[in-house]
């Protein structure tokens, strides 16, 4: 009986935090180009930073990044330009669990 009270709070402990996320949303350049790299997934508890790299092929010169993050609070996400990495850090305080989207568009280099 234990047991089941414990795996029932936790149940509705998670609930709660993830019914109380937001939506927090960055851009990086000009919204012009072709999607190049849509990407998604989920950053775990305790997983403070995450990196992304973006595959560009051959020519294609990256002009706008949208980073969509679902959580309850607001990382610090970044685009590295010059290596094509976006990287989503939280604080040691803070809850990470979250989940996020990645668009990437670009153009041809002539």
């Amino acid at each position: 009986m234990k047991y089941f009270t414990s795996v029932a709070l936790t149940f509705l402990a998670l609930s709660q935090v993830i019914s109380c996320t937001r939506t927090y949303v960055y851009e990086f350049g000009n919204d012009v180009g072709e999607i190049i790299y849509q990407g998604d997934g989920t950053i775990p508890l305790l997983r403070h930073v995450t990196d992304v790299n973006i595959p560009v092929p051959a020519g294609a010169i990256i002009t706008y990044v949208k980073v969509t993050v679902d959580a309850i609070s607001p990382p610090k996400v970044d685009y590295h330009s010059e290596n094509q990495k976006i990287s989503i850090v939280y604080s040691l305080t803070q809850l990470c669990l979250s989940d996020y989207t990645i668009t990437v568009k670009a153009v041809k280099s002539y």
